[in-house]
Order: structure tokens, then sequence, then C-alpha cells
């Protein structure tokens, strides 16, 4: 992406409004779109019942602005929009709606355009909200007052769709000045590449049940470090309850909470089923001691148990890294800050922890692409020479 593709590209800015307190998964309520370069008023319904018509009385603020409904729109236009690569997505911290539109519409989006990420490019935090950044460039002030409104619930009010509407009115505005004061800063390219990374299906695909003992909280000390018995059946606990939740389209921890996972880990017999903080059913607390007794009667996995031992290895190795990390990412600001790109967007604290570890490892993040042009090359010559 250059000024030129931007500027002479049709756009489309995207927000999303769901429910999520029910179910495992989003409740995609609303889905606001706000047309502008050109783009073609024909390629998504304007008209009810596939779209939720403004108030007559609300400004010319609102007049390329579509709220879609997709209780009663079919997907596939903006499915169509979303997997054309010509057309530029504007949206404000991404990931979450294109996440939801891409479950909605089976369309993996290609061409997004985050402000988001784009003001940590020019100057600006990356952190910024969107209201913070409608206020700087277009001086309006976007209100909070439906942020507990049930988006599923029909009809909406004038207040709730005057609201939505407004999280896009201004979007391509200020997408266009991010767009020129990277230009006048001469990041653009590097945005651009950091935008790829919201292209293609990969980044929106459910993670598969067997890493879902990454959500378990387990209190120090509840599991013992050489327990490994007890850590092959958290992890198969953890995996039952992501696809039984699935499954029955509940949050996870309704189907059981974390204690009682760690519990039956731990002894496969507790038979303490109700007195968590949430009590579990006693047919699936029955589940759940079986899954635990088949997972730690299971032989032992020699190749499990050798990846588990590098891991652990791994963590010491990274705890001892912890101040020569902290010395990298004070390294990293100081480049970052003066070429007017936000720290936080080059690296992480873990990005420079591994980097650390491996300085020559070509597929860390700060020896690949931007990156490693901005950063890890100068990182690199300096490792050299202790830093």
């Amino acid at each position: 992406m250059n000024a030129e593709s931007f500027f002479g590209a049709p756009r489309l800015a995207l927000d999303t409004e769901f429910v999520w307190t029910k179910t495992y998964r989003a409740r995609l309520g609303l889905v606001q779109a706000a047309r502008s370069g050109g783009f073609d008023p024909t390629r998504l319904h304007a008209t009810a019942p596939a779209a939720i018509p403004l108030p007559a009385e609300s400004g010319p603020e609102f007049s390329g602005v579509v709220l879609v409904d997709p209780l009663a729109a079919p997907p596939a236009p903006l499915g169509k929009v979303l997997g054309d690569a010509s057309t530029v997505k504007t949206l404000h911290d991404a990931h979450q709606d294109l996440a939801h539109l891409f479950r909605w519409t089976g369309v993996a989006p290609e061409n997004v355009f985050d402000t988001k990420i784009a003001a940590g490019f020019c100057g600006l935090s990356c952190s910024l909200s969107l209201a913070r950044l409608v206020e700087d460039v277009a001086g309006v002030s976007l209100p909070k007052t439906e942020t507990r409104t049930d988006w599923c619930r029909r009809p909406l009010s004038r207040e709730q769709l005057v609201y939505a509407a407004q999280d896009v009115a201004w979007l391509d505005a200020v997408a266009s000045d991010l767009v020129r004061r990277c230009e006048k800063a001469g990041t653009l390219a590097w945005m651009a590449e950091e935008m790829a990374k919201f292209d293609g299906p990969e980044a929106y695909r459910e993670e598969p049940p067997e890493a879902a003992v990454r959500h378990v909280k387990i209190r120090p000390g509840e599991i013992a470090r050489d327990d490994r018995a007890a850590r092959r059946r958290l992890v198969a606990l953890a995996a039952w309850r992501e696809e039984t939740a699935r499954a029955r389209d509940l949050p996870r921890k309704w189907i059981a909470p974390d204690e009682a996972l760690v519990a039956v880990a731990v002894d496969p017999e507790d038979p303490r089923s109700g007195r968590f903080g949430r009590p579990v059913s006693p047919r699936l607390f029955a589940e759940m001691r079986e899954v635990a007794r088949k997972a730690g009667s299971a032989p032992p996995d020699p190749a499990a148990e050798e990846a588990e031992r590098a891991e652990a290895e791994k963590a010491r190795r990274r705890r001892e890294a912890h101040g020569k990390a902290t010395e990298v990412l004070a390294k990293i600001a100081a480049i970052a800050e003066k070429a007017g790109v936000d720290p936080a967007l080059v690296a992480s604290r873990a990005d420079a922890t591994e980097w650390v570890l491996a300085p020559d490892d070509p597929s860390l993040p700060l020896n690949r692409g931007w990156r490693f042009e901005l950063a890890g090359g100068k990182l690199r010559n300096r490792a050299v020479k202790g830093l």
C-alpha cells in the first residue's frame, strides 16, 4: 500500500456491535459500514430488512453509512467486499471485529487498514482509542452512552443507531489523515507491511482444543512441577471443556470453573462436584473424572515429556534473560522514538527475551521485515559488541 493506492481505491469503514455474555462465541448484532473513495453503494444491501435505516434527521456526516443487520441480511455481499483485495477495509483495533465478520461470512479479509496500528507509525501511540483519534482529526467527541446495549434486540432505538453509526462516520477521515502523516514521516511502507498480518484466514481460526490449557488459571503450588500425570490430566480436561463449550455454545467456565479442572487433574476421585465457585452438573462432573482417569492412565509419551523438559529449560533461560531483555527494550525504544514509531509496535518483552536467547534466529520478528530494518539489524551489531 502507498498513498496513491489508498486514496485511489474504493474504501469501506467497518465496525461491529455484538453481545458476548451467555455464549461461547459472540453473537453479532450489527455491522456498521461507511462508504468512501468511490465505493459502489450497490455492493451492500442498504434497505430493510437487510439494513436498518438511520433516523431521517441524521446529519450529513452519516450520508455514506449503512447499518447492516446480521440477523436478517445474507452474509454473502459483505463477504465479497471483505475478500476483495482492491477495496480497502478500514477499522479501528481490527482483529476482533474481523474475527466476528470472518465467522459470519466465512470469508477472510484482504487489504485491511487498522487506524490503531497506523497511529503508531506517525508519532502517535498505537494504544489511542478511536474517540481520541476522531477528536484529534475531526474535532468530534464520540458519545459512550450505549455501551450496555443488547445489540441483538429489535427494534434498536434512534439513540442506539446514531451511536453505532458514529463509530464509522469519521473513520475514513482518520485513516486519510494517518496515511498523510505516515507518508510525511517516511514510515508508510512499514505501516503497510504490518497491516498485511490481517490478510488471510490464519489469524481468525480458533485454536485447537489441546491448546486450551493456557486459559486455565493455576494458583502457585496447586500442581507440583514434577507431577506430570496431573499436568497431562489438566491438558485433557481443558480440551474436553473447550470442545463441550463449543458444542453447547456456552462460556467455557459455565461448563466447569478452573478450580474444578485443577482439582480433578490433581485427584480424579475428588468428590467435590458441587463445592466449586460455580457448581458442575453431576453428569459433566462424571465426564470430567472419566477424562482425567484416561489421561492419567495413558502411557507416558517420551516426546511430550522431552518437549516439557525443553520448555521448562527455556522458561528458566527466559527468567535469566530478563535483565538483558530490559536493556534491549530500552535500545528499541530509543531507536523507535527517533523514527517516530511507537516502541510497543516494534517488540514486546517476550519478543525481546526471545531475541536475547537467539539473536541470529531468522524466524524471530526482530530479525524480519520492517522490524529488522528499523531495529533488529542495529541490535545485532550491538549484540556482537555486548550491547
